[in-house]
């Protein structure tokens, strides 16, 4: 019996899911599908961690059609709470990839771009949070602050930062996002790697 179900679970398990191809999901601009989106793109302007824009200042948010229709899900649970969803970095041309890459070269916080990220595949949002007129709200370090206090699960005082941080993992996570364990801004789709990696924007 244990064997029966230890075949079963690797036939089954997700490391068996098949492939995605581009024409089942294609990217899709996520403010159409996202009501009250705000699109912020740190890469878009000089602000980032290289020190330049590596996106046109009118770039779209690019997702995947099915995690676009997820995202409109989570924000539509924390737009009841008053928060709206601000997009800070989308689906990633490689290009782009390699120089954040050569910028900070630490794998867990920048993925190596010879296999790809899960933002080359349009499966994965940067996101932060802001109330629903728009304004910032506080949450737990600023994007793209590389280190400890960036954990999903650092610790934080009971306070506005942490009740924002744990109110959109909530809304992701039932949406069917994985946060980064080291990037509290960071989600992908579940199985995010079965998609390949999309055609530059």
């Amino acid at each position: 019996m244990f064997l029966a179900l230890l075949i079963a679970a690797q036939t089954y398990g997700p490391q068996h899911l098949p492939p995605v191809i581009d024409a089942e999901d294609p990217l899709v601009d996520a403010t159409s599908l996202v009501p009250g989106l705000i699109v912020d793109l740190a890469y878009a302007t000089a602000d980032n961690i290289a020190g330049r824009a590596l996106y046109p200042p009118d770039a779209k948010c690019l997702l995947r059609r099915s995690v676009a229709q997820r995202l409109a899900i989570a924000a539509d649970a924390l737009r009841k709470r008053g928060l709206r969803l601000v997009a800070r970095d989308c689906t990633r041309p490689a290009d782009s990839q390699r120089v954040l890459w050569k910028a900070h070269p630490h794998a867990g916080a920048v993925a190596d771009p010879s296999r790809g990220s899960l933002h080359a595949r349009g499966v994965a949002v940067d996101l932060e949070l802001a109330d629903l007129a728009g304004a910032p709200v506080e949450l737990p370090t600023k994007f793209d602050a590389f280190g400890p206090d960036a954990a999903a699960d650092a610790p934080l005082p009971d306070g506005p930062a942490k009740e924002h941080r744990e109110a959109l993992k909530t809304a992701m996570n039932a949406a069917g996002f994985r946060v980064n364990p080291s990037e509290w801004w960071h989600y992908s789709r579940l199985y995010g790697w079965r998609w390949p990696v999309a055609e530059s924007p």
